[in-house]
């Protein structure tokens, strides 16, 4: 007799590339969860079949326990597939996901129960277990006095300082079940439909759209409440990009998304924003001239940021659709 596990009403986003082993391996997660999403949207870029064939597989196996709706990306890019994704989605709750995901049995179900259990929560993001929080050493704790004119945190967990420094939550399975965050992850994140901005996520950021889902959660942060669910856990086992294996695109497109974040979604564009901006950029820089080994990616990083300085000033402004999140 077929397992017919509960199902909630979530629209799993999925956007995907030339991936399909890896998009098979998450499938395998996905099935193995004690409640499943009412709907998973698959939005694809490949360039050959391969990943058709393992969703098809996938359907065949598991469309009578959930809807499976496969895609091909009208434009490649994180960000673009991803709001293609949920423009044609239809469950209330909207579950962002990395094809690299690795879930453990509990995760969805754990998400759902927390961003459903009150009306005023916008979004949950779950335990990334190996991409876990480390409080600061002693720099870049001056740096965040800095940033924050000499407050100190207790725990700087899930918290987005300064010009958009964000810090990991905390995968110590010790403490409150629900964790206040200032800003949520892309990779396995639940949001209520309702509190996403239109369109979900910045549709201009390129390829891996680095930081896009810091400019969500922090449009979502600015009318709701956000939490990081310590139960719900999962393994991100990241893969390379395009824009990972280079340090010059990675380094301009950092910038550039970075500068659309501060100034378009979190309002902060003032002289002391800029210098704040700054002295981060500044601080990433002599971070990688401690080691000799890292020389190479510092030049690379130069290299970039002046390309994006130079594309800011001679390309037209992206469209200021955003909400302002005030500062």
């Amino acid at each position: 007799m077929m397992d017919l596990k509960p199902v909630v009403p979530v629209s799993a986003i999925l956007p995907t590339r030339n991936r399909a082993r890896i998009l098979e391996r998450f499938f395998e997660s996905l099935i193995l969860q004690d409640v499943l999403p009412a709907e998973v949207v698959i939005c694809d870029s490949s360039e050959d079949g391969e990943t058709l064939f393992v969703v098809e597989q996938f359907q065949r196996d598991h469309g009578l326990k959930m809807s499976i709706v496969y895609q091909k990306a009208k434009r490649t890019g994180l960000a673009p597939q991803r709001n293609q994704a949920v423009a044609t989605s239809a469950q209330p709750f909207t579950w962002f996901l990395d094809d690299d995901m690795i879930l453990e049995p509990s995760c969805l179900r754990q998400l759902y129960e927390a961003v459903d259990s009150s009306a005023k929560i916008g979004g949950v993001t779950a335990t990334l277990v190996n991409e876990a929080y480390h409080p600061p050493g002693r720099m870049t704790q001056r740096l965040m006095k800095f940033f924050e004119n000499g407050m100190v945190r207790s725990t700087y967990a899930s918290t987005c300082i300064g010009p958009g420094w964000t810090f990991l939550h905390d995968a110590n399975p010790d403490g409150s079940a629900l964790m206040p965050a200032e800003w949520l992850g892309g990779g396995c994140t639940l949001y209520r439909r309702t509190a996403l901005p239109e369109p979900a996520v910045p549709d201009h950021f390129e390829a891996g759209a680095l930081g896009e889902d810091l400019a969500a959660s922090l449009t979502v942060g600015h009318a709701w409440e956000m939490y990081h669910v310590r139960a719900a856990r999962a393994v991100h086992d990241s893969q390379g990009g395009d824009h990972k294996r280079s340090f010059i695109k990675h380094a301009d497109q950092t910038l550039r998304n970075r500068y659309f974040i501060m100034t378009r979604v979190m309002g902060k564009d003032t002289f002391r924003d800029m210098l704040n901006l700054a002295v981060m950029q500044t601080f990433i820089l002599m971070s990688q001239l401690i080691h000799i080994r890292t020389w190479r990616r510092a030049g690379c990083m130069c290299i970039g940021w002046g390309l994006a300085i130079y594309k800011m000033a001679t390309q037209p402004a992206p469209p200021a659709r955003w909400p302002v999140v005030s500062a």
